[in-house]
């Protein structure tokens, strides 16, 4: 404050000198934007409100100093002045106010088209009606006629005249009401006083004849006297008419209830009292109308309050209870109004309510009555405000009485008794304001007077009334309690001198609740400024536990203070829900509620009645006086049941929340909201006449943020879905329960009401969102949040980014780290920086090469790869001592075809494409053409075709073993492989039923399990070469014979190479993560003797299939990579994956894109995916690879998924129909089959593939580095949490770096070792290196054993790998366990050139990445220059020599220690910054890194200055 006025003062006034304290004073510049706000509305006196404002500031800066003391989270910051937003308009807001005609008229048809009640009651038969009448006590020889039709043609046919039976009621009420102020009568009771002051009335002419004998007293019983002294009362009701000049009159039936009766044990009486009442009027206007037809007189059937009330209860120390049930009262009033419609009543006057359960009832009895009789019988409405308060008796104000009763449709409403006119002015103004009907009074004739009389004289009574008249208020007035027919007369006479009330203009309708005060939901704004109506969710069971627990023990007291504070905290509605299966729901209820109901800080708001169980809603809404919402009702109890549930709704008035549910679930899309709640509107409002004003949708608030992709959209499908909604359905609301937004997020409220305010702005002000159950206290207004918190909301409220939950999820860790922070009294962490823009990457010339058109895939860096050399096929001519060892334990018998020669004579088929010779033409080319020429077709399942071989033919152990293996040591039966040596007419049958039939251009041999490895389980290891040999001999004379047929259709041969039945990166031990059951050695030597079996069989391809494990597939294309290093062939290389299930990831865990990045340095030819999935299983993952895939791309998918009894379903034409999504995206350049599929599948694979083009490939722009663990991850696309173009490589799990890992690494405690790991994952290491390199530790143990563990935590797998160490041995062996494609770190000219170049080729061999430090024989390089020379001789070796790829070299130019003292190392950081760029100009594609710790190895122990000079140098 001071520093505002001092600013002020001084600069603007010239203020020289003041005492202060100098060393609290402020800069100006030093205030909050919203302090200076609140000083400058003080100090400057701008709004009236700056004091209260400056209060509310004050004590929140006290509450802060608090909460430090007392070490507790500061409190929320007051928002200040906030203003109103206005209310999203829809084009039915617009609709013109329109003057109106009559009062709202009831939905029934009668009412609707003014039908003429036909006054012939005789023909209202319903039983419950005939029930009534059946009990009647009127006496046999009294008058007891029920028709009171008139003669058409009695009077006129127009208007003032009236004729029962011919006219519509309403229209002559219509025409009368707006044409004067029309007069009711007086005072029932005081005439029957008056009477009894003059004549003798006691207690015999009470009881008469009929009673004399009754075993009570009756004295007092005035509605009697229409039975026992009808002359009395009939008399009276003619001074009301004849003197007064009533043209509306009541009848004395004020009491004439059976709950009312009790007292005088005449509850059989109700019907006779009514009848008997309502006669005497009927005849009474009859005579006086007939006197003079143009003024008829009409028969009010009066309908008091009774003597019991359902919202007060009679015991002070029990507020739940009552004396009375509103089924009750409906019964008691039901009665009471066939009785009086029975004697000729021609309007109902439900009057004198005090408590507007009562009228509530007695309008619902009315409304039952018009629905089972079909008649249109005006109803009016009297309320009783007992005092000055303005209220009821049961605290309601008149505005909300009116809102609560207004869904009866009544004709006329207004106020009597308990007030003289004088007292009821602001009142009755107060109503006249919002009632929609005709507006009427009958006030007492002053306040009684000490003896209970009352004092107004005719005149005193007309004077006090003119005001009502001056101001237009009334259509009809009348007298209650003191008043009689000269009162009346002198009424009649001023206010003739007045124009009635005019009925107010219709507008759109709106929303109007109440509980003891009335809520226009339309003119609602919330606390913080939005148009939004906030529901209170605390007290419900199902979202407060704290509530639940109340409810559960009984404690109904202190649940009540939930409720209240919910009110006090900005809740307009208070939501109740005890809908509990260990709860009697319906008891609750009604216990809340009539406890609610007592308690005024409670149900001065409105309630929203809530449970799945309709029962319970039902029975809170027969202890509600007023309006409340019910939640909910919806389409998936089926469409009756939704009539029924909204029709009774409609008839208790209560607005509803309708679910967008139907009979097939919840909706959850934007269309499927929308359908539901457009199909639910138009039969509430076209079929049940619901009124759409009172129809709140909730198209279901579904949880976002819980990394399920189909969740992300959850919010912004609401959002659209509310618009839509909302311009296509007329004045309905939109609610929706807001908690379960951000379900995901519970326990930190600041995220979720974060996620809420964002949410919410968003829904109300741009898509037109009323109502939420929510907890007002909490809620945020959305300028409240940190600019970097809205980003973060809004990203995932609007699902605009992919990382928007891993984000939030960030955010609420560390807002839930806050939480904890303060709690123990500790520092705060480190804020995230939320979504930071990512800065370019520098681009060099290289990076600007344009992508050109594919030729063919990428080839192998051989020389026969390279060049297109054909293969010889002369394999006797391979000599290898690898290879010759194999054949020489080859089992093949002597007398069996042994040939391993495949080459054919150069003239067999013609030079050119589409022939092909073996030996003359380089398959590669080849298969080129075919697969850009179409779609080539592979073969079908070879395990199937055996299985029904087996069902038509005898196919046992005996013929398995066939002769040679007849005495075999172990069973063989299911060792398919083998029947090519046993069986080999059937196998080769199946080959050419697959070329023949379906039409293959190529075969995969019968050859998935002959590794020694999984002939394990036959005892067959030694006869591995033999099975692969026979297994592609065989395929090979299939392709040769079918192709002799025709040579334009060349057939070949794919030498299947399977998985074995042992995995390398699956532990068989649950206990020991780091156990395997077999080496990377051991399946690259098992292998080596397939391919060499295959190639000497007559492979053409060689197909490594079915890859369920990659380190199983890399160590199989390690061996066929060794194989044609030692052979010099060009052999084409196939690979298929396998994703076991719809995670679409291996077995191993690895994505499709992740095993593409571990395989591609192999160049396999083509790549795809085969086993485990249907085509229709397989559709988004083929997607993803074909998105990544630089070969050419197949599939071969199962014939569906297995039945329950294995076996598979898809018939040839399904496995087409559902491969076709394939052909159509071109996405294949071959197709087939696996499981289940046969020979008719494939023909019709190729017949429909045959209609569209084979995929292209992806064009081919500049190299880049691709690295993979259980997810892949392309180096030069990556940018790290701080938005730098650049890999973090974590450095926690270093020997070397870091003393905790170490000590974990010397106590053999891997499992912490993990947690570390994880933990820089989590941090934002994108690749995790691994040293385990020191003179103390097996470095080549413990790296194996770190990386076996490693692969299967697949929080720390997810991340690529760099395997470190200075001693080579060591990264090899972490090589051998690594499926994905690390990085190695690192090799160096250090030990010398050749063995520089040993080192590297093995790298490629493993499709290694490698870090290359510029160290040569000389020593570390520390200038520039000196960085520079060694890094661009190490690159020519590399590139030009070993055929390294470019992209996957990494320098590392030495990062050396600076501010050391010593000034030579003061330039290191510039010499590195420089040698960088030079080395990235003059050798394309490499990366630069550096191990950037040693940078500030002098400041180390202080994390702040280290991280703070990285900073600077990296960026």
């Amino acid at each position: 404050i001071h520093s505002v006025f001092l600013h002020h003062a001084i600069t603007e006034s010239g203020m020289d000198v003041g005492i202060v304290n100098a060393k609290e004073m402020y800069h100006i510049d030093d205030l909050e934007e919203d302090m200076l706000e609140v000083c400058e509305n003080l100090v400057f006196n701008k709004i009236p409100e700056a004091t209260d404002d400056m209060l509310e500031r004050t004590a929140y800066e006290r509450a802060c100093i608090d909460a430090r003391k007392n070490n507790r989270a500061p409190p929320r910051k007051p928002r200040g002045r906030i203003k109103n937003i206005p209310r999203l308009e829809f084009d039915w807001d617009k609709i013109p106010a329109k003057p109106a005609t009559e009062p709202p008229r009831p939905t029934s048809d009668a009412a609707q088209n003014h039908t003429p009640n036909p006054y012939k009651n005789s023909s209202l038969t319903h039983e419950k009606i005939m029930e009534i009448r059946s009990r009647s006590t009127i006496p046999k020889d009294a008058p007891s006629g029920i028709d009171w039709n008139q003669d058409p043609n009695l009077y006129p046919p127009s208007y003032p005249h009236y004729v029962r039976g011919r006219d519509s009621l309403r229209k002559h009420i219509t025409t009368l009401f707006q044409s004067k102020i029309a007069m009711y009568d007086g005072a029932m009771g005081t005439m029957i006083q008056n009477y009894g002051k003059k004549n003798k009335l006691g207690e015999e002419e009470y009881r008469g004849e009929r009673f004399k004998g009754w075993s009570c007293n009756v004295k007092g019983n005035n509605d009697m006297l229409s039975i026992t002294m009808p002359e009395v009362i009939k008399g009276i009701y003619k001074q009301y008419l004849e003197v007064g000049g009533s043209n509306l009159i009541g009848t004395n039936t004020f009491s004439s209830t059976t709950i009312a009766m009790a007292d005088y044990e005449m509850e059989a009486y109700a019907y006779e009292l009514n009848y008997a009442g309502a006669r005497l009027a009927r005849e009474a206007c009859d005579e006086v109308t007939a006197k003079d037809p143009t003024n008829p007189r009409f028969v009010c059937g009066a309908i008091g309050p009774t003597n019991r009330t359902g919202s007060i209860s009679p015991s002070v120390e029990d507020a739940s209870a009552r004396n009375v049930t509103f089924d009750e009262l409906v019964e008691t009033y039901f009665e009471q109004v066939v009785g009086l419609v029975d004697g000729g009543a021609d309007v109902l006057i439900v009057e004198t309510i005090f408590d507007t359960l009562n009228a509530k009832a007695a309008l619902y009895a009315v409304g039952e009555f018009l629905e089972f009789s079909g008649l249109d019988i005006p109803v009016f409405v009297s309320g009783t405000l007992v005092d000055q308060s303005g209220r009821t008796l049961s605290g309601q104000t008149g505005e909300a009485f009116y809102a609560s009763i207004r869904h009866a449709k009544p004709m006329c409403v207004g106020l009597n008794c308990a007030l003289g006119a004088q007292q009821m002015v602001p009142f009755v103004e107060r109503l006249a304001n919002v009632v929609e009907c005709f507006m009427h009074v009958y006030s007492n004739a002053g306040l009684p007077n000490a003896m209970g009389g009352y004092d107004d004289t005719p005149e005193d009574m007309a004077r006090y009334n003119k005001v009502f008249f001056e101001n237009g208020w009334l259509n009809m007035v009348g007298g209650c309690c003191g008043s009689t027919p000269p009162h009346i007369k002198a009424l009649r006479e001023l206010s003739s001198n007045y124009s009635p009330r005019k009925l107010p203009d219709v507008g759109r309708p709106k929303m109007w609740l109440s509980g003891l005060e009335d809520l226009v939901v339309e003119d609602v704004h919330n606390h913080l400024g939005l148009p939004f109506l906030n529901v209170g969710e605390r007290c419900n069971i199902a979202g407060s536990m704290k509530f639940k627990k109340l409810m559960m023990a009984g404690d109904y007291g202190a649940a009540m203070d939930i409720a209240k504070k919910q009110v006090e905290d900005g809740a307009h509605v208070i939501d109740i829900n005890v809908d509990d299966g260990m709860l009697d729901g319906v008891a609750a209820m009604q216990k809340f509620v009539k406890i609610a109901v007592t308690e005024p800080e409670v149900s001065k708001a409105p309630f929203m009645l809530d449970a799945s169980n309709f029962k319970i809603v039902v029975a809170g809404l027969k202890w509600c006086q007023g309006k409340p919402i019910v939640n909910s009702i919806s389409l998936k109890v089926g469409e009756e049941l939704f009539k029924e549930h909204a029709t009774l709704l409609k008839k208790h008035g209560a607005a509803a929340v309708v679910m967008a549910f139907d009979e097939q679930g919840q909706a959850a899309t934007c269309d499927e909201k929308v359908r539901i709640c457009q199909r639910s509107y138009k039969i509430l409002v076209e079929e049940v006449k619901f009124p759409p004003e009172d129809i709140i949708f909730d198209p279901n608030v579904l949880t976002i943020g819980t990394g399920m992709e189909e969740h992300n959209n959850y919010g912004v499908d609401f959002i659209k879905a509310t618009k839509i909604i909302k311009e296509t359905c007329p004045f309905v609301k939109i609610s929706g329960g807001i908690s379960n937004l951000s379900f995901g997020f519970r326990g930190v409220t600041k995220i979720r009401e974060s996620i809420h305010s964002v949410f919410l702005h968003h829904a109300i002000t741009e898509s037109g969102m009323d109502v939420g159950i929510v907890n007002a206290k909490e809620m945020y207004h959305i300028d409240d949040l940190e600019e970097d918190m809205l980003e973060v909301c809004e990203n995932l409220v609007f699902n605009k980014i992919p990382e928007a939950t891993d984000d939030m999820l960030e955010r609420t860790a560390y807002e839930r780290a806050c939480i904890d922070a303060r709690k123990n009294n500790r520092a705060p962490p480190r804020k995230p920086r939320g979504r930071i823009k990512n800065i370019p990457r520098l681009e060099f010339d290289w990076d600007k090469i344009p992508a050109k058109p594919a030729t063919e895939p990428p080839r192998p860096t051989s020389d026969a790869a390279q060049n297109h050399t054909p293969n010889p096929y002369k394999n006797s001519s391979l000599t290898h001592e690898k290879i010759m060892e194999i054949r020489s334990r080859s089992t093949i018998p002597k007398d069996a075809p042994s040939g391993i020669d495949w080459n054919q004579d150069p003239n067999l088929y013609p030079p050119s494409y589409p022939h092909y010779v073996r030996g003359r033409d380089s398959l590669r080319k080849h298969i080129t053409t075919l697969f850009q020429s179409k779609i080539a077709m592979y073969d079908g399942a070879m395990g199937t075709m055996i299985q029904n071989y087996g069902k038509k033919n005898k196919l046992g152990e005996e013929e398995y073993r066939g002769e040679r293996f007849k005495g075999w040591s172990c069973n063989v039966k299911g060792n398919n492989d083998m029947l090519s040596i046993t069986m080999p007419e059937v196998i080769k049958g199946i080959y050419k039923q697959y070329l023949e039939v379906g039409g293959s251009n190529l075969i995969g041999t019968n050859t998935f399990s002959s590794t020694t490895i999984a002939m394990a389980d036959y005892e067959m290891e030694a006869y591995a070469y033999e099975l692969n040999y026979a297994g592609a001999r065989l395929a090979r004379e299939a392709c040769d014979e079918v192709t002799a047929k025709d040579p334009t259709n060349p057939r070949f041969v794919c030498g299947a190479i399977g998985p074995t039945n042992r995995t390398g990166s699956i532990s068989p031990s649950v206990e020991d993560a780091s156990a395997r059951n077999v080496t990377f050695d051991e399946l690259v030597e098992t292998y080596f003797e397939q391919v060499v079996g295959l190639v000497d069989g007559g492979a053409d391809v060689l197909i490594v299939e079915t890859i369920f494990d990659t380190l199983n597939a890399k160590a199989a294309l390690y061996a066929v990579g060794e194989f044609l290093e030692f052979s010099g062939l060009d052999i084409p290389v196939f690979v298929s994956g396998t994703l076991v299930d719809q995670s679409g990831r291996t077995l191993s865990g690895q994505t499709g894109e992740a095993f593409y990045a571990s395989i591609r340095h192999a160049k396999p030819m083509c790549v795809g995916l085969n086993c485990a999935l249907g085509a229709q299983q397989m559709v988004p993952f083929v997607e993803r690879l074909a998105n990544v895939v630089e070969c050419f791309m197949h599939v071969y998918s199962n014939a569906g998924l297995p039945n329950a009894m294995g076996g598979y379903d898809d018939t040839p034409e399904d496995m087409a129909r559902y491969n076709k999504v394939f052909f159509e995206n071109g996405w294949l350049n071959m197709v087939g089959g696996c499981c289940g599929s046969t020979p008719p599948h494939i023909k019709a694979l190729r017949e429909l593939s045959s209609n569209y083009s084979p995929r292209k490939l992806p064009d081919v722009g500049r190299p880049k580095m691709w690295l993979s663990g259980l997810e892949d991850l392309v180096v030069e696309d990556v940018h790290n949490h701080l938005g730098l173009p650049f890999l973090n490589v974590g450095e926690r799990c270093n020997i070397a770096g870091s003393m905790k890992f170490k000590k974990l690494m010397m106590a053999g405690d891997y499992g912490a070792a993990m947690d570390i790991a994880k933990k820089q994952v989590e941090d934002g290491a994108h690749v995790i290196d691994i040293n385990v390199d020191d003179g103390m530790l097996d470095g080549v143990a413990a790296m194996q054993k770190f990386v076996k563990i490693a692969v299967t935590e697949p929080e720390v797998s997810k991340a690529p790998f760099m395997l470190d160490a200075s001693n080579f041995k060591i990264v090899v062996a972490g090589l051998k366990w690594c499926q994905g494609k690390p990085i190695v770190n690192s090799i160096s000219l250090k030990v010398g050139e050749e063995l520089f170049k040993e080192h590297a080729t093995l790298l490629k061999k493993h499709g290694a990445a490698a870090v290359v430090m510029a160290f040569d024989e000389q020593g570390q390089a520390a200038t520039c220059d000196e960085k520079v020379r060694i890094c661009q001789r190490s690159y020519k070796i590399l590139v030009e020599e070993v055929k390294f790829p470019p992209e996957d070299i990494i320098f590392d130019p030495n990062v050396l220690t600076i501010g050391t003292g010593m000034e030579e190392h003061n330039n290191y950081g510039v010499d590195f910054i420089k040698a960088t760029k030079i080395i990235k100009e003059t050798c394309p594609f490499v990366k630069i890194s550096g191990g950037i710790s040693n940078l500030s190895f002098g400041f180390r122990g202080v994390t702040k200055i280290r991280e703070s000079i990285h900073s600077v140098f990296l960026h």
